[in-house]
């Protein structure tokens, strides 16, 4: 029997599981909890232990919330790829995909989300339950993208960006990798690579040299 294996951590990982039992009932799951803190030799450690001998027949998928951060859930994703490993994309039931939408590997599509036409969306990249991609959006790769934001059309979010609840960004708006976006409100402007703006924080910060 086809098996994959389900890696993250809490309630991120319970729903994946839940949800890859509903879009592919004839396969094996095998959940893997995987402590955030538990640093990178441990971490290494549980996925060499993972039984990946008949890859033709194994897949795998990366169930991390923003906890994990987006560079760590890309790590997660790197190491399985290099041990051959298979990681398509979830998309949860009550999701809506436009045809010809371009989805890559490890990619999960919450439940009631909505992703328009001609878009495409990074791998590894998150779209939380409930929200909506509009047309013509190129999404980077290991981008979190919370409940209910919306995007506008013809946005583009750069690489591992996260948009935290409540975020609104408007059409054609550019947002540069590396940002996070945690403060509930319309983005109407572009924004730099590596800024970070946060409801406790009156103005955005701009990183230099990270």
């Amino acid at each position: 029997m086809p098996c994959k294996h389900v890696i993250g951590h809490g309630p991120a990982l319970a729903r994946a599981v839940a949800a890859w039992r509903c879009v592919a009932p004839g396969l094996e799951l095998r959940p893997l909890e995987i402590d955030p803190a538990a640093g990178q030799a441990a971490i290494a450690a549980a996925l060499d232990g993972l039984d990946l001998a008949d890859t033709a027949t194994t897949s795998a998928f990366v169930a991390a919330d923003s906890r994990f951060l987006n560079g760590m859930r890309l790590d997660l994703m790197a190491s399985l790829r290099l041990r051959g490993v298979a990681m398509p994309a979830l998309v949860e039931p009550g999701a809506l995909v436009a045809d010809g939408v371009r989805i890559d590997d490890n990619c999960w599509i919450g439940a009631g989300a909505i992703v328009q036409h001609a878009s495409r969306i990074g791998f590894n990249t998150v779209i939380g339950a409930g929200a909506i991609v509009g047309s013509g959006v190129t999404l980077g790769h290991s981008v979190w993208i919370d409940d209910g934001v919306v995007i506008g059309h013809g946005a583009r979010i750069g690489a591992q960006v996260t948009l935290g609840l409540g975020v609104v960004v408007g059409h054609g708006r550019q947002i540069g990798k590396l940002c996070i976006v945690d403060k509930a409100g319309r983005i109407d402007a572009d924004v730099a690579a590596k800024t970070f703006m946060h409801a406790t924080h009156a103005q955005p910060i701009v990183i230099i040299g990270a």
